[in-house]
C-alpha cells in the first residue's frame, strides 16, 4: 500500500509529526515504542518508562523519565491522549475541539504564554501552545501542548511534553526529537 508522509512544521520550536510513515532506524539513545491501538509509534529514550492506558475509543500513553507509580505523577515526559468519534461525544468535531482545547492553554493565574501556533495540513488541524506554569507550592514547569484534530476520522490527539523549568533545556533536547518523530496513522 502506498504510504504518504505529511510534515507539519513549526518555526520555533521546529517540530513536525509523520503520518503513515515506515519506521526508520531510531536515533542513538532511542528505541521505537509501538502505540498499537492507534497504529502509531514514538521514540522512547533509553532509561525512560512507558505506560499505556485506555479503552475502545480513548487511549492514553505516558513516556516518562520517572517511573509512574500510584497516583500517576511524573516530572518530565510526554502524555498522549487519543479520543475517537469526538463529535458524537462532545458535539464538536475533532479539529474544532483541538482549537478550543488549545485556546485555553497558557491562560490563567500563574500561567505565562510563551508561544502559540496553528497549522492545517490536509485533514490535520494542529494547534500548539507552549507556556510556563508557576503554580503555588510547586516548582515552575514549561509545558508544550499540541492538539491535532483529524477532520477525516474525527480523532483528537493531545500531546503534552512537560518538564520542570530548571531542567527544560536538557529535557527539551529529548522531547523535541520525540515529538518530531511521532508517527500517527492518518486513517485512525
Amino acid at each position: 500500500m502506498l504510504r504518504f508522509l505529511f510534515l507539519l512544521l513549526f518555526a520555533l520550536p521546529a517540530v513536525a509529526q509523520k503520518y503513515n510513515a515506515e519506521l526508520a532506524t531510531p536515533p542513538t539513545g532511542f528505541t521505537w515504542q509501538a502505540l498499537p491501538e492507534i497504529k502509531g509509534a514514538m521514540l522512547l529514550p533509553e532509561g525512560w518508562y512507558f505506560k499505556p492506558e485506555g479503552q475502545k475509543d480513548a487511549n492514553a500513553y505516558f513516556l516518562t523519565l520517572e517511573e509512574i507509580v500510584e497516583g500517576g505523577e511524573f516530572q518530565t515526559g510526554i502524555t498522549i491522549n487519543v479520543n475517537r468519534k469526538l463529535k458524537a461525544k462532545t458535539g464538536l468535531a475533532a479539529p474544532n475541539y483541538a482549537k478550543a482545547f488549545s485556546a485555553r492553554g497558557g491562560i490563567g493565574p500563574n500561567l505565562e504564554l510563551l508561544e502559540k501556533q496553528a497549522t492545517v495540513d490536509g485533514p490535520f488541524h494542529k494547534y500548539m501552545v507552549r507556556y510556563r506554569a508557576a503554580l503555588p507550592d510547586a516548582d515552575p514547569k514549561i509545558i508544550y501542548q499540541l492538539a491535532i484534530g483529524n477532520a477525516k476520522t474525527d480523532t483528537l490527539y493531545t500531546v503534552v511534553f512537560e518538564s520542570p523549568e530548571k531542567d527544560w533545556t536538557e529535557a527539551w533536547k529529548l522531547g523535541e526529537v520525540m515529538l518530531k518523530e511521532l508517527v500517527l496513522d492518518s486513517r485512525q
